[in-house]
Formats: C-alpha cells, structure tokens, sequence
C-alpha cells in the first residue's frame, strides 16, 4: 500500500532480519547497540537510500533532535539486526514520543503495556480491542489491567485494576499523565521556539537596519565628496583672481609710498618738486581706486602685507565661492543627505523600540531603553532550550513511573507551585502596602489578640 502510494521506493531493497524487504521510505528499527555505526538497540530509522549492494542509509527519528543523525547500515548488519517497525511491542517504544498512538490489546497485554502505550503520542492516545460490547470491552481492559509480570498479590491487582478503571473517566490518573505529558510537550516544544524566533526577528531587524544605515552613509559621504570637488573647482579660479587683485592692492601701496619719499627729498621750493608732488597725488589716486575695487569685489579690507596675502585671497575666494549657485547647490545635497540620515536612524530607533515591545513587553522595552536592563536576544533562547530540556527531562520521569504514581508526583508539584505563587503574591503585596502584617500575627494567642505596630 505505501509502495503503491509513492511512500516507500522498491526499486532496490534489502532484506531485513525479519525477511522483509526494506525500501527507501520505510521505517526499521535496529535490534542490536554498534558503537561504530552510531545505532542503538530498538532505535527507530527512516530509510533514506539503499545501495545496490544492501548498504542502508537512515536518518533516526522520534530523537527530539532538531537536526537528527544519520547512519551508515552495512548490508550483513541490516539482514541481522534489523526489521520494519511499523508496529512494536510496548518494551519497544518504551521512552519514545510520537505524534499518535495505537495499542492494541491482547490476552498477552499487562497493565505496564497499557500504560506504556497509552502514553506515548503527543496528540492521541487510543487503545484497539474486539468486543461484543461495552461491557466486554471494559471486562477485557480491567483484566489486562490485572495482569503484572511480577506477582504482587491479589490485593495489589485488584488495586490496580481499580486505579486503571478510573482512567475510562475524566478525572483518572491515565488521563491525568496524558494531559500533563502532551502539556509539557507542547510547552517545552513552544519555549525554545517562541524565544528563538524573536532573536531571529531581531537579528533580522538589526541587519536591515545596518544595511540602510550603510546605504545612508555612503550616500552622505558622495554628496559631500561631490561638493568638495564643486567648490574646488570654483574656489581655485577665484584664489587665483583675488592674489592677483590683492597684489595689484600691494603694489599700488609701494608705488605710493615711492613716491612720498621722492616728494620728501625735494625741496620745498627746489628743482623737480611740481613733478614730485603730481607723481605722489597720482601714486595716491591709484591706491584709493584699487582698495575699492578691491572691496567691491571681495569684501572687507585688501591684505596689508605680502605675507599676509595667501590667506587673505583663499578667504576671499571662499566667501565669494558660497555665491556661486554649482556650490549652493552642492551644499543643499549634503544638507538633505544628512537630514534622510538622522531621519532614519531616528525611524530605526522608533522601530526597534516596536518590536521589543512586542516581543518582550513594554516594561523590559523601557528598561532596556534607559539602561536599567539589557535585552540579549540570544541568551534569552539559550537560556528557553535550556527549559525546554528540564520539561522534556520532567516528562521523561513521569513516562518512567506508572500511571499512579505519575499522578501522584504532578499533584504534589503542582501544589508546590500554587504554594510558591501564594508566597510571591504575598511578598508584592508586602512590598506595595509595608504595613500590610503577617495574617498569623493577628490570630488570637493565650493572652488575647496580637497587636501589631
């Protein structure tokens, strides 16, 4: 039927301890512990691929592994020690865990093996038997409830029976260990992922929030080299210019104090002083109208001495360069590259607040934003598979006790539990009202009532 469903491939096979072909698709159990090979007596395998040879590949199952191994069956282990496992005695599936369970009963089936079999699927657990009726049903499953590979008497049978009756109804204790071992499997599949799944979404975050970041930055960094360059080009024309203009400035001062001292050396009424004083009133002329072309064009006073000259041109020529629209321009790039900048990084901030809240609430969020707790994503998972192994641990306990007894242990932790929960109610309320007293201290004593402060 599997075969005829596309689940199982019989174009090669292998032939197992049992006789029976094994195809690629089918689920084998090994039968003897190989160290070498990593296989274990009664572990469970999907075959993956076989050879032509008979060489098996298998990947293990029910394992509770989140990448299961793999194994390398050669042929003479296969057609010795293993065979199709499709149905297994209740020994075989003792401490597995699968999403539905089928037992069947037998006039060969203990009580253990109702127990074992009963407990085992995560979703369903249903038990298989032929009966005329209702009441034959009940009278076979309270004598398989009877049977027990070790004689403890008829009074411990008897007791049994009446334990495993009370399963049939909704408060029994078969029922009981079955809603607390499907709780814990769920809640200890749910806690590893549910935080694992967060970091992811925050790594996530935190990577597309980088890479915008980068993007922004390198857009800011080209518009800023853009407007280095544009400035350049246009400052360097202009320092040239303005040199040029404050040293025709400089010049003219020289020309003019030339010509103050030859008009010092002439006598005042000696030969050549007319031709002095006319060069001197041109000399001065000259150097007004030089320092106010000087002013028109570039601004504030011409350089004073040669030394002086450099920086006063590349001043200039900056002051006249902001002028200029290609450096405007420019410059309102840089400006809105900046601003798209703090935008996002203030969007970024917005969002991840956001999420944190709606991963770890909004009191850790806060927390976490004003330094008084820091929010490790990662740790946060580490530490959920850390409790998912203690649940899986505490259902691997209840699995190894028998139905009573199980029960027995999960009332007796849960009333530990509503204990402390009592116990930390108590302490808040403590902490919000400090003059709240002790409710023991207010019972009346020998000598009439406690008084408190």
């Amino acid at each position: 039927m599997r075969v005829e469903r596309g689940e199982v491939d019989d174009a090669v096979t292998a032939t197992g301890g049992d006789g029976l072909s094994i195809g690629a698709g089918d689920l084998i159990q090994t039968r003897r512990n190989d160290t070498g090979l990593g296989v274990a007596n009664r572990q469970q395998w999907i075959v993956q691929h076989i050879t032509e040879d008979g060489t098996v590949y298998a990947r293990e199952t029910a394992s509770g592994r989140k990448n299961p191994r793999t194994a390398t069956m050669p042929a003479e282990y296969v057609a010795e020690h293993t065979h199709l496992s499709y149905a297994a005695t209740a020994y075989g599936v003792q401490g597995a865990t699968v999403g539905a369970s089928h037992t069947m009963l037998s006039e060969a089936t203990s009580a253990a093996g109702v127990y074992v079999g009963m407990t085992r699927g995560r979703e369903h657990n249903r038990l298989h038997l032929i009966a005329e009726n209702l009441t034959d049903a009940r009278a076979q499953f309270v004598a398989a409830m009877e049977r027990d590979p070790a004689d403890r008497g008829l009074d411990h049978a008897s007791q049994q029976a009446i334990d495993a009756v009370q399963g049939l109804v909704a408060d029994g204790p078969v029922r009981l260990v079955t809603d607390e071992l499907a709780r814990l499997t769920t809640e200890a599949e749910r806690a590893a992922k549910r935080w694992e799944q967060a970091a992811a979404r925050l790594d996530a975050q935190r990577a597309a929030h980088r890479t915008e970041d980068d993007e922004q930055a390198d857009m800011l960094r080209r518009a800023e080299t853009e407007a280095e360059q544009i400035r350049a080009e246009v400052t360097t024309p202009l320092t040239v210019q303005a040199e040029h203009d404050g040293a025709a400035y400089l010049d003219a001062i020289k020309d003019e104090a030339t010509a103050s001292a030859r008009l010092s050396m002439v006598g005042r009424f000696g030969f050549g002083r007319r031709k002095a004083r006319a060069e001197h009133r041109t000399a001065t002329e000259d150097t007004r109208n030089v320092r106010s072309r000087v002013r028109a064009v570039w601004g504030g006073e011409p350089p004073s001495t040669p030394d002086a000259l450099p920086a006063w041109a590349a001043q200039a020529a900056a002051r006249h360069a902001q002028s200029d629209p290609r450096v405007s321009d420019a410059d309102h790039a840089v400006q809105a590259a900046r601003a798209d900048q703090n935008a996002t990084r203030q969007r970024h901030q917005h969002e991840r607040m956001a999420l944190l809240v709606s991963e770890y609430g909004a009191e850790h969020a806060r927390a976490n934003h004003l330094g008084m707790r820091t929010i490790n994503p990662h740790r946060t998972a580490r530490d959920a598979r850390a409790r998912a192994a203690l649940i899986r641990a505490e259902a691997d306990e209840l699995r190894s006790l028998t139905a009573v007894d199980a029960a027995q242990l999960i009332e007796a932790k849960r009333a530990e539990q509503e204990q402390t929960k009592r116990q930390a109610a108590w302490r808040e309320r403590q902490l919000n009202d400090p003059f709240e007293r002790d409710p023991r201290r207010d019972r009346p004593g020998p000598e009439g009532p406690a008084h408190g402060l």
